[in-house]
């Protein structure tokens, strides 16, 4: 029995592009242990993520930005960016929703020493480099995610989220936020609506699963909306990722997740005509300068654009110059 994931979404695989693409992917987590050769806890090769930003840039992949999941990750994304070609790399600095359980644990002064912590490296990474520019991209990643309650509990991840709003507002930061909404649009929204007259910048709600309904929602609250392979699993969000206006469409690889299967529906429906990706083994064959199966990488990000123009309907550089802007609108990364 044929599936119908893909019922009534165009049947044309869009057009392999006339020119080279440029691409930002604005969600990375370099400091994610699979970038380190650790899986499921055992070593298999080397670190290698100096190899993935160089795939990247080789695949058109101008900007990357990593993700700060939290405060000890700070100093380990700012080094990677510090080392990259200026203006090439940027971060953020905030606390996801998994762990939010840590500014309670804090030894150091407890909840209000973690965030005075946290306020202080952001402070610090505002300074602009030599060149002139904030490596300093977004403030988070911050919000709320129920998917995986494992990590912390509703209660923690609501104090958190709000304990980092009333940072932002009382440390006056300019700078779009950066958001995480799992399995939770209604708290999500009830605790940032009453902030959002101090958020004249907004933010990007990324990697983003959910109902275009609520997906609208997000928009007319005046935040960007970005996607990947997660996006693209479900009938639900595909319908999501298909209605994202162009004029608020972000896009990234959110790596080492977020991988478009080469087997799945969407990729044999809208990646016929993608580039091919560079050569890879699997993690116990590791050899430097190659991808690792099963692992996904930022030079991917041509595949998520290939996907959403499928599912639009439009053209791949329509997707991928939109997505472009947009992320440069908003987070800046070192374009006048």
């Amino acid at each position: 029995m044929a599936s119908n994931l893909l019922a009534g979404f165009p049947a044309q695989a869009p057009a392999k592009p006339s020119t080279k693409l440029r691409f930002a992917d604005v969600a990375v987590t370099a400091t994610a242990k699979d970038f380190a050769g650790i899986y499921r806890g055992k070593q298999y090769h080397q670190p290698d993520f100096d190899a993935v930003l160089d795939r990247a840039l080789a695949a058109g992949v101008e900007k990357v930005v990593l993700t700060g999941m939290s405060l000890s990750d700070a100093a380990t994304n700012l080094s990677i960016a510090k080392s990259r070609p200026e203006g090439s790399c940027f971060v953020t600095i905030g606390i996801h929703p998994y762990h939010a359980a840590e500014p309670d644990a804090e030894p150091d002064g407890g909840e209000d020493g973690h965030f005075a912590k946290l306020a202080q490296t952001v402070r610090d990474a505002l300074a602009p480099t030599s060149g002139g520019i904030s490596l300093l991209a977004a403030f988070g990643e911050l919000g709320l995610d129920y998917d995986r309650l494992i990590h912390a509990s509703k209660e923690a991840q609501i104090r958190t989220f709000k304990r980092q709003l009333d940072l932002f507002v009382a440390e006056k930061l300019d700078l779009p936020l950066f958001l995480h909404c799992r399995a939770a649009y209604d708290d999500f929204v009830e605790v940032i609506k009453p902030y959002l007259p101090n958020l004249p910048r907004r933010g990007l709600v990324h990697s983003f699963v959910g109902s275009a309904e609520q997906m609208k929602g997000l928009v007319e609250m005046g935040f960007d909306v970005s996607v990947n392979g997660f996006s693209f699993q479900d009938r639900e969000s595909l319908e999501m990722a298909r209605e994202v206006p162009l004029d608020r469409l972000q896009i990234e690889t959110d790596a080492p997740w977020g991988e478009i299967p080469a087997g799945s529906e969407v990729a044999k429906k809208y990646l016929t005509n993608a580039p091919s990706l560079p050569q890879s083994k699997k993690k116990d064959k590791f050899e430097l300068g190659l991808m690792v199966k099963g692992r996904n990488e930022s030079c991917t990000i041509d595949r998520v654009a290939f996907v959403v123009a499928g599912l639009k309907g439009c053209t791949v550089e329509e997707v991928a110059e939109a997505a472009w802007r947009n992320s440069v609108k908003m987070f800046g990364l070192g374009e006048k």
